[in-house]
This record gives structure tokens, sequence and C-alpha cells, in this order.
């Protein structure tokens, strides 16, 4: 089997229904349970840290370096920032970031290698792939995510669905010393929101 963790929607999801911190090697843990994992693949976005440091923050790669030794390979993009001028004068900034492109090539590229799919992420967009994946390749498909924020067409495709609320000690109370813990995630996976 394989997972494949969509972070910017996981952080998005994480920011607005749930406290706590997410302990992503229960994360990967609960998405395998008995089964044996092919590949485990987290997509982050990655915003273009400054030469400043902020004392007690963790850079990305601090997070990303943590993300390889639960098991994931990680995969990253920069954060792309558009700055446009309309003609009279005002200023308007826009973010893009997404992974589902090449989330669905790697979908596909493993195909010939996994029977079971888990997709952490509630983006819709990913439906019209699990259906090939399910109808042509016979691909089991099963979504971990915020049902709150789940597309209604993907929980509808799964042959599973499991919240996050869910799983077993998923979320840890954030100690102290973990604070930098949270910035390199905040930089690392939660920039893509503003598609």
């Amino acid at each position: 089997m394989a997972v494949f963790v969509d972070g910017a929607n996981l952080y998005h999801s994480i920011k607005t229904y749930y406290k706590g911190m997410l302990d992503y090697a229960q994360l990967l843990s609960a998405s395998v349970g008995d089964r044996k994992l092919q590949r485990a693949t987290f997509y982050i976005v990655e915003k273009q840290e400054t030469d400043e440091v902020t004392p007690g923050a963790a850079s990305s790669r601090s997070f990303v370096y943590n993300l390889n030794r639960f098991g994931y390979k990680v995969r990253s993009k920069p954060l792309i920032v558009h700055e446009t001028v309309s003609p009279d004068g005002e200023k308007t900034v826009s973010h893009k970031g997404d992974w589902d492109i090449g989330i669905i090539v790697d979908m596909m590229r493993l195909a010939g290698h996994a029977d079971t799919y888990v997709l952490v992420s509630g983006d819709g967009d990913y439906c019209e792939a699990i259906e090939y994946l399910q109808s042509e390749r016979g691909i089991r498909v099963e979504a971990i995510s915020a049902t709150q924020c789940t597309s209604q067409a993907l929980l509808d495709i799964c042959d599973l669905h499991t919240d996050l609320a869910e799983i077993p000690d998923l979320f840890k109370e954030p100690r102290g010393d973990r604070s930098g813990d949270r910035s390199g995630e905040r930089s690392a996976v939660g920039n893509a929101g503003n598609q």
C-alpha cells in the first residue's frame, strides 16, 4: 500500500478544526495499520525563508528532517507569490502552491506496485483520478481528513473515510520546548492556503 499526504490541505484542516500538535508518526501508523507499506510521500509547499532567523524557531528543514525520520519521503516546492498592479495602482498579492497534479501523477506511477492507497486530504480535485484508479487499476482508495472540510464527492467515491478525530493519540498538547517545531511546520506546510 502507499500513502499520499497533501500537506497544505492537512495543515489548514488542523489549523481550523483541531487543537494540539499532530503526531506525524502516528498518522502514518494509523494509515498503514497491519498492511505492508510500499511508500509514504508527504507533499509540502515551502515559503522562501529569509536570512533572518527568529530565536527558537525551527526552519522548514528541521520539519522535513523529522518527516523523513518518521518514514515519509518528502517532496517540496516553493510557494509562488504573484504581485499584480491594476491600472488604477491597486496592488494585489496572490499565492500559488499546491501538489494536486503531482500527487495524481505519483498515484499513477505507483499503480502497478500497490493495491491500496491512503490519501490524506479532503480535496475533491482528486476524484477523477481516484475513480480511474479504482475502476481501471483495481486499487482500493481510502481517505483520511477532517470530515467538516472534506468534499462530499471525495467521501462518496473513496472505499473508506477516516476522520482525523477518530485516530487515537493523533494530537498532542504542545510542549514549551517544541514551539520551534510548530513554526517550522507553518513555514513548510501551511503556506499554500491562499490559492
